[in-house]
């Protein structure tokens, strides 16, 4: 059984991996996208891979807990009486992602909407919506999650220390 868990987790944060590159090529063609109807189109294509970051993100987190345990490996390192390896580090490195929804992702989320509907009711891309799609900082968070598991996910294949 144990075998089965990790096969899944690490089966997860790849199908997670390819959720965050794929919303992220699908958000860049939206935000140039020239005409509101596009731009519509491609952010609605964006949702499926926006519900597969969130949903799988969470299964591939609890799997990986739980092959820790099964593998009774101290994921919590240092805190469990272990060193710091691998393991620790791509907790750790999990752990700070926590914040982002509630910080960066859901209140920049509602100006985004704000915008949209503004853009939507007047037929056409608007400034403040080509504003909310160059937030600097949801583009940076976006590529702190792709660079973050992307470490994780080579932490996790070549298990450096």
């Amino acid at each position: 059984m144990t075998g089965v868990v990790v096969l899944a987790h690490a089966l997860l944060g790849i199908v997670f991996f390819g959720a965050l590159f794929g919303r992220g090529i699908v958000l860049a063609l939206a935000e140039r996208a020239e005409s509101l109807p596009a731009m519509l189109t491609l952010t609605k294509a964006a949702r499926p891979f926006e519900r597969i970051v969130i949903v799988i993100g969470a299964i591939a987190g609890v799997l990986g807990v739980g092959a820790a345990i099964a593998q009774g490996r101290p994921f919590l390192g240092p805190l469990q009486g272990a060193g710091v390896d691998w393991l620790f580090v791509s907790v750790v490195l999990v752990v700070t992602t926590f914040p982002l929804p509630p910080l960066v992702f859901l209140p920049r989320g509602r100006v985004f909407e704000a915008a949209l509907n503004e853009a939507v009711a007047a037929g056409v891309v608007t400034p403040a919506l080509r504003a909310a799609w160059r937030d600097p900082v949801v583009r940076a968070t976006h590529v702190y999650e792709l660079a973050l598991v992307t470490v994780i996910l080579v932490l996790m294949l070549t298990k450096p220390f």
